[in-house]
C-alpha cells in the first residue's frame, strides 16, 4: 500500500481543527501539498521546481544557455504538461496511491491530473466548497468531471448532501460523515456562570453581529451577563466597534483566536453556547460546526438557528434551543431563560453531551473516511 496524498489548501490550523485531525490520526503518515493548483508546495518547496518524470532531462534544462531556456522551457512550466509531467514525478517519488482533496474546489482542481495518473480520488467537503454560489459558479465543469470520477464524496451534514446531489453528484458515492469533537471536551466540568461563550471566525456566515445584538438586548434585562467571542476574522473590527458605540463593551471580551489548550477553561466558565449562523446572499453555508460539537461535548447547552448541519447538532428544547436565521429577539429570549435557570443549563447541558458522543464520534469520523481511502484504492484502475 502506498502513501495518502491530502490536498490541503491553505489551512488554518486554529480554525480548521477538522482538517488537523485528518492529518494527525490517518495512516502513514500523509504526504501533505499546502497551497493551491498547480502551485503546490511540500515541506516549505514548490513542487514544480524538484519533480518530474524524467528528473535527467530536468537537469540537462537547466544546462540551456539563459535565452533558449527561457525561450524553450519557461513559456511551456505552466502548461498541462508541465504540470502533469512534475505531479507525475512527486507521485512516484512519494509512492502516492491515492488523493484526498481537502474541500471540492481542490478536488476539482486535481481531478483531471489524478485521472490522467490513474489514481483514485476522494473529496471531503466543508462547508462553502458547496454552497457559496459566487464562488460555484466557474467551477461547474470542473464540478460534474469530479463527480464523475472521484470514487467517494465525503459530505458533513444532510443538508449539504442535498446540495452536492442537486449539483448533480451521484448519491450512492456520497458519504455522510460529520466531524466530532476531541476527547477532552468531555473532562469540561462546566460551572454554569453567567458567562456566555461564542467560538468561532468573525465570518459572513456566522452573523457575529447579530449574536452581539441578542446580547445587548439581553444586558438591557440582565446587566450582570457576560459574553466572550472567542475568534478572529474579517468582521472582528466591526463587532468591537458595534460594542463600543452601543456601550456594552465592558461585558464583552474579545481575546482572538485560541488553541483548544487555551479556549477549554472557557467553557469550564460558561453556562451556555451561542452562535447565530445564516444563509447568506450568495448562498454561502455552514457544514457541521465544530464548535457546536465542541460546546455540547463539553456539557453546555447552545443557542443557536435553524441552519444546515446545526439541525442535526441542537435537538431543540432537549440539547439547547433554535431560532429561526435572524431571529434576534428569539435568541435573547432562549439566552435569558438558560442564564436565570442554572438547572435547566445543567440538564440541557447533560443532554447535550450524551447526544454529541453518541451521534458524533471523531473515531467514527476517521474510520468512515479511512473506509472511502480503502474502497477508493480498490477502485483503482476501473475509471
Amino acid at each position: 500500500m502506498g502513501a495518502i496524498c491530502i490536498i490541503n489548501g491553505s489551512s488554518n490550523a486554529v480554525s480548521e481543527t477538522f482538517i488537523q485531525a485528518h492529518l494527525e490520526h490517518l495512516p502513514g503518515p500523509p504526504v501533505v501539498l499546502q497551497n493551491y493548483y498547480p502551485e503546490y508546495v511540500f515541506n516549505g518547496r514548490q513542487i514544480r521546481y524538484f519533480h518530474s518524470r524524467h528528473p535527467w532531462l530536468r537537469r540537462w534544462q537547466k544546462l540551456l544557455p539563459q535565452f533558449l531556456y527561457q525561450r524553450l522551457i519557461t513559456r511551456h512550466q505552466n502548461s498541462p504538461q508541465a504540470v502533469q509531467d512534475f505531479l507525475a514525478g512527486f507521485v512516484r517519488d512519494h509512492n502516492i496511491d491515492v488523493i484526498l482533496a481537502e474541500y471540492g474546489f481542490n478536488g476539482a482542481d486535481i481531478c483531471a491530473d489524478a485521472q490522467a495518473l490513474r489514481l483514485p480520488l476522494v473529496v471531503h467537503f466543508h462547508g462553502h466548497d458547496a454552497h457559496r454560489e459566487a464562488e460555484l459558479a466557474p467551477y461547474r465543469e470542473r464540478y460534474q468531471r469530479m463527480f464523475d470520477y472521484a470514487s467517494r464524496l465525503i459530505s458533513v451534514s444532510r443538508f449539504m448532501t442535498k446540495k452536492l446531489v442537486a449539483m448533480g453528484a451521484n448519491p450512492e458515492k456520497i458519504i455522510y460523515n460529520p466531524y466530532g469533537p476531541r476527547e477532552y471536551f468531555y473532562e469540561v466540568a462546566p460551572d454554569y456562570a453567567d458567562t456566555i461563550l461564542a467560538v468561532g471566525r468573525f465570518a459572513d456566515i456566522k452573523a457575529p453581529y447579530l449574536t452581539l445584538l441578542a446580547f445587548k438586548m439581553l444586558l438591557e434585562e440582565m446587566p450582570h451577563a457576560r459574553l466572550v467571542m472567542v475568534g478572529d476574522g474579517p468582521l472582528r473590527e466591526a463587532c468591537l466597534n458595534l460594542a463600543t458605540v452601543w456601550g456594552i463593551g465592558a461585558s464583552v471580551a474579545f481575546p482572538g483566536a485560541l488553541r483548544h489548550e487555551e479556549s477549554l477553561p472557557l467553557f469550564a466558565r460558561a453556562c451556555c453556547f451561542v452562535q447565530h449562523s445564516i444563509t447568506t446572499s450568495g448562498g454561502d453555508a455552514e457544514g457541521t460546526p465544530v464548535a457546536i460539537l465542541e460546546a455540547g461535548a463539553a456539557g453546555l447547552p447552545v443557542v443557536s438557528t435553524r441552519h444546515a448541519g446545526i439541525v442535526d447538532e441542537v435537538i431543540h428544547g432537549h440539547t439547547g434551543f433554535l431560532v429561526e436565521e435572524r431571529d434576534v429577539s428569539g435568541m435573547k429570549n432562549h439566552l435569558r431563560q438558560l442564564l436565570l435557570d442554572k438547572a435547566l443549563c445543567r440538564s440541557l447541558g447533560t443532554n447535550a453531551r450524551i447526544h454529541i458522543r453518541k451521534n458524533f464520534s471523531l473515531a467514527a469520523h476517521l474510520s468512515r473516511l479511512q473506509e472511502a481511502i480503502t474502497v477508493a484504492r480498490k477502485s483503482a484502475g476501473k475509471h
